[in-house]
This record gives structure tokens, C-alpha cells and sequence, in this order.
């Protein structure tokens, strides 16, 4: 499923002495399956983007196009929308209100058609993707869990929907490093298996280790899309302490002038420079 953006704006409270504009005629292309990485400071715009995209709001001018028609054309299924895209807010821990786990995931599937046992089969292999043991935890009250079981039963929740578009607000602001880890090794696998991933994160070390390219919001504009490479070299702002450490170590010639974009090959790229005599 590619996204289209074109000269999309958005503006709050529009047309009052309170509007502030939020996004200013942004532009940009997401082909089908890509990973693709949102920065920029707080107040940027991050938010209100994913929440256009997704369709959750109209814009106040420009379009959004999913395989090229626009998803707010008077004639747009939107159901088509929302199966197609999933969207994990940040804290969607306060998302939960069923009273088991099994009906929480499997709200997102209520109007979908799916025989019972298709549905059960859909909640299973969610959870588990999310690593719980489904017949542990089924019949489990989600607002009894702790507060990163409550954020992974919600993630669940989207992924039984099996969009083809998943797009994540900060998803891993608040995890340890382990908690982290798994989240993101998830994107990669649903990731390689088709999905389209959007993720908007302040952690550039982990965009820089995951996405293909990043787009950087700044004060409502776009200011960059490219590589995390090329958004490090150009935008100190947005370099991550991978690329941080490399480029000290190139700037005394300590290292080759490779990319350097995760620890695994800034760790192999420093023993292969003491091996030479660092």
C-alpha cells in the first residue's frame, strides 16, 4: 500500500483567534513495505501527521492518497482504511476497557466478517507475537496487568486487525532496554514480512538501526527525508550517539569513512581498527 502526501497542512481551531497551524504544506511518498522513521522536536507536527494519515482527522488542505485515491474522496471506502491501517498511540495502555484480554484483542475484529474461530485464531497468534502464552493470559482483566503488559496486550490489539500499514507513536519511550529490544525486533519481523512501519521516536540510535529513511519535522514543515546516514551527517540535532562515536572516531582517523549505523558495526568496526593498530 504506497502513501502519498501531497502539500498536506493542518491548522487547529481554523478559522478562530486561537488557530495555530500545525503542518504546513508537506510532501512526501512512502512506498509499499518501506520503514520509515519520523523525528523532530516536541510541538513539530509528529502526531497530528500520523493522525492525517491514518485518517483520523481531515486535513485542512492537500491530500492523502493510498494506492492513488484519496482517502477523504467523497467515494473512499473507508472501512477499506481502517483494515488497512492500524495506529498504536503513545500510552495505549489507557486504550484498554474490556474485561478480558481475549475481547480486548479482539475488539479491532469486530466488524470484520471473520468466523469465531478465525477470530480466536487471529487473537492467538497476536498475543504470542507479543509474547504472551495465550491460554495463560485469555481470560485475564487487561487493567490487572502491569504497565508494559497493558502497552503490549494493546499493540496485540492492532496487530490482530493484520493492517497493512502500522504506524507507532514514541512505542518505545519508557521500556528498558531489554523491552525495547523486543519491540523493535517485532518491527523488523513484521517488517520483512510486507508491513509498511511508521514510527514516530525522539531515539535516533533506534531509527538509525531500523528505519530505511527518516523524515524530520520541524515547527509544522518537513526539513528532511533521507537516510539515517544522511540525516546524521546534515542535521546534528537528529545524530544518535552511534553516529556520534563514529564520526568522532573518523574525524581522528580512527575509523574508515563507512556508515556506521548500528553498535553491532560500530563495535566490528573498532576491533577491525585496533586489529590494524589503533
Amino acid at each position: 500500500m504506497s502513501i502519498e502526501v501531497n502539500h498536506l497542512s493542518y491548522t487547529y481551531d481554523r478559522g478562530t483567534a486561537q488557530a495555530v497551524s500545525a503542518l504546513r504544506d508537506i510532501s512526501f511518498r512512502i512506498d509499499d513495505g518501506e520503514y520509515v522513521g519520523i523525528m523532530g522536536h516536541t510541538g513539530c507536527g509528529k502526531s497530528t501527521l500520523i493522525q492525517l494519515i491514518a485518517g483520523l482527522i481531515p486535513p485542512s488542505s492537500g491530500q492523502i492518497l493510498f494506492d492513488g485515491t484519496d482517502i477523504w474522496d467523497r467515494k473512499y471506502d473507508r472501512t477499506h482504511l481502517r483494515s488497512s491501517v492500524g495506529i498504536v498511540f503513545q500510552q495505549p495502555e489507557f486504550q484498554l476497557f474490556e474485561t478480558t484480554v481475549e475481547k480486548d484483542v479482539a475488539f479491532s475484529l469486530k466488524h470484520s466478517g471473520l468466523e469465531r474461530k478465525a477470530v480466536c485464531a487471529r487473537v492467538r497468534h497476536a498475543l504470542e507475537l507479543m509474547g504472551f502464552d495465550y491460554d495463560t493470559v485469555q481470560s485475564e482483566s487487561p487493567l490487572a496487568l502491569s504497565g508494559g503488559e497493558k502497552r503490549r496486550i494493546a499493540i496485540a490489539g492492532v496487530l490482530a486487525a493484520e493492517p497493512r500499514v502500522l504506524i507507532f507513536d514514541e512505542p518505545i519511550a519508557g521500556l528498558d532496554p531489554r523491552r525495547r529490544e523486543e519491540f523493535l525486533a517485532l518491527t523488523d519481523r513484521l517488517h520483512r514480512e510486507g508491513v509498511t512501519i511508521l514510527i514516530v521516536s525522539h531515539n535516533a540510535d533506534a531509527l538509525a538501526e531500523h528505519a530505511g529513511r527518516i523524515l524530520v519535522l520541524d515547527s509544522g514543515k518537513l526539513i528532511a527525508d533521507a537516510s539515517p546516514a544522511e540525516i546524521a551527517a546534515t542535521l546534528p540535532g537528529c545524530e544518535g550517539e552511534i553516529h556520534r562515536i563514529a564520526r568522532i572516531l573518523r574525524e581522528r582517523d580512527l575509523l574508515p569513512e563507512a556508515s556506521i549505523v548500528s553498535r553491532e558495526v560500530l563495535a566490528d568496526a573498532i576491533a577491525d581498527a585496533l586489529k590494524g593498530g589503533m
